[in-house]
């Protein structure tokens, strides 16, 4: 038997919510990683003359394999990269959807079960995934026209798309609306509605047109890439209710400074001023740097604003009283 450290056990493998991106920055770069990898595959498919040029540089020898190559990545099909792309983002999609509806379950004040949408919603972008691989749409489409006998676009695609878009337009109001920030998941989801929209407009006035067919599936591709990339965003929306992070910071008003104003100094007429003058005491009147001896009695140092020689009368008189 091979010998692992207990860090191999499954339960101490990280789970997929904690690989998910909650930072704007680690939100962003997969955004963009996505847009990049779905823009990259679209430009290869659509310009056929790359193809021709490498088929021309390589020579006769390996024609072969350019046209291999270029069947690999040609948007007409969507037995192709573009096709596989699209399958795969979308299953992420439907993945991360239900990692949302295990965490929104635990929520206390849940009522109704809203929570069970995005497991509808990953049924959804589960069939979604699967109609590249085998006509599910013109399958539902022929039922309902053989049912009501009203023939509703070609093949019944009508049909079909009416299902869809009442399916998708009523589980999505009932999982996004309760989100706390809901702005960023019903932009990117709507997005990518629109861009399905258009591929199945395209589809629908194609006619066997090579180049609406190529449009049609570009836009499938692309609507997938946005609803992956909207999905991650309900999840970080989620993540970060369940951490307790606010949506946003509302930001406290700094109380105004106090401004002192000092009120004008009244300004004195010059009788006031001689008045004050008259009535401030002088200058050295609480000057105790006089002479003083240790004969000065308490009463004395009433008097030491008085000159010396005033000071040595009064001891002198005070003297003579005593001893009369």
């Amino acid at each position: 038997m091979a010998e692992y450290s207990p860090e191999a056990a499954p339960e101490r493998q990280p789970a997929i919510a904690t690989l998910l991106p909650t930072g704007l920055g680690g939100f962003s770069l997969a955004a963009v990683g996505i847009v990049a990898v779905v823009s990259a595959a679209i430009a290869i498919g659509i310009y056929e003359p790359g193809f021709g040029a490498a088929g021309r540089a390589v020579g006769g020898r390996f024609a072969r394999s350019i046209a291999g190559l270029s069947d690999c990545f040609d948007v007409r099909t969507m037995a192709s990269f573009t096709g596989w792309l699209s399958q795969l983002l979308l299953v992420t999609a439907a993945i991360v959807s239900l990692v949302v509806r295990l965490m929104r379950r635990h929520r206390r004040d849940d009522y109704r079960g809203r929570y069970r949408a995005w497991g509808w919603l990953a049924g959804l972008l589960m069939i979604a995934s699967c109609t590249a691989q085998f006509p599910l749409g013109r399958l539902v489409g022929t039922f309902l026209a053989e049912a009501t006998g009203i023939a509703f676009g070609p093949a019944g695609l009508g049909w079909w798309v009416t299902v869809s878009a009442i399916a998708l337009g009523a589980v999505t109001l009932w999982a996004v609306l309760p989100l706390h920030e809901r702005l960023a998941t019903a932009l990117w989801l709507a997005a990518g509605l629109a861009a399905w929209g258009g591929s199945v407009a395209a589809t629908w006035v194609a006619d066997g047109r090579a180049s609406v067919a190529i449009a049609a599936h570009a836009a499938w591709v692309a609507g997938s890439g946005l609803i992956a990339i909207a999905m991650l965003a309900a999840a970080r929306s989620v993540i970060r209710e369940v951490r307790g992070i606010p949506a946003r910071t509302p930001k406290q008003k700094q109380p105004a400074a106090a401004t002192v104003t000092s009120a004008p100094r009244p300004q004195k007429t010059w009788q006031e001023d001689a008045v004050t003058e008259s009535t401030e005491p002088p200058a050295d009147a609480g000057d105790d740097t006089g002479y003083t001896d240790g004969s000065d009695s308490y009463e004395d140092r009433d008097m030491r604003h008085l000159s010396k020689s005033e000071r040595k009368r009064l001891r002198k008189l005070a003297r003579m009283s005593r001893v009369a």
